[in-house]
């Protein structure tokens, strides 16, 4: 007798958790976030540079899940060792994590203060990030680089949000013509 129904010994396909959202992938949507809360932290930075130290500290956490979550989905999708690639990415954050501890420490001894904290948080979040695209994805480099210029152009330039707006902006722009060219070369005429 046959029945539609599946055997009861017969195991049910698993479903897949779709992390997609609207075709963006995982890896995508983490970028984005690390460059839209980066942004935030430059003008909490420019506006309140007393309370920066909290939001970077903080930051270093979000900064370091985004790693992580780029870091698993690149190694997964190039077939790469997922345990070397986590282990890789644990002791890079991991040690930048040290490293604020550190500035922390200055800012609790009376050595910096909450103005020049964030500043210094800024710079050491925006080389390590800098540093960790190198080895995960360019545009998390581009982030780290823009967090990074930013901590310098705020010594200088009075209202640097503007300054730093912009670049981002021609920045984020190039980066979106660069993929579609770069996409419409793949695909065959």
């Amino acid at each position: 007798m046959h029945t539609d129904k599946p055997d009861e010994g017969t195991p049910k396909p698993r479903k897949r958790l779709n992390l997609n959202l609207k075709g963006l992938s995982l890896e995508t949507i983490a970028l984005i976030g690390a460059l839209a809360l980066s942004m935030l932290g430059i003008g909490i930075t420019d506006y309140a540079p007393l309370s920066s130290h909290r939001y970077w500290g903080a930051m270093t956490l979000v900064l370091a899940a985004a790693a992580l979550v780029i870091g698993w989905s690149r190694a997964k999708r190039l077939g790469l060792p997922l345990k070397q690639a986590l282990a890789t990415q644990v002791a890079h954050w991991l040690t930048t994590i040290a490293a604020i501890g550190g500035i922390f420490l200055l800012l609790k001894s009376g050595r910096l203060n909450y103005e020049n904290t964030g500043l210094v948080l800024l710079m050491t979040l925006g080389f390590s990030t800098l540093l960790d695209g190198y080895r995960i994805n360019w545009c998390f480099s581009l982030i780290g680089l823009l967090m990074f210029v930013t901590s310098i152009a705020a010594a200088y330039i009075e209202e640097y949000l503007w300054i730093m707006l912009i670049v981002a902006t021609a920045a984020a722009a190039g980066v979106i013509y660069w993929e579609k060219h770069r996409k419409s070369k793949k695909q065959p005429t």
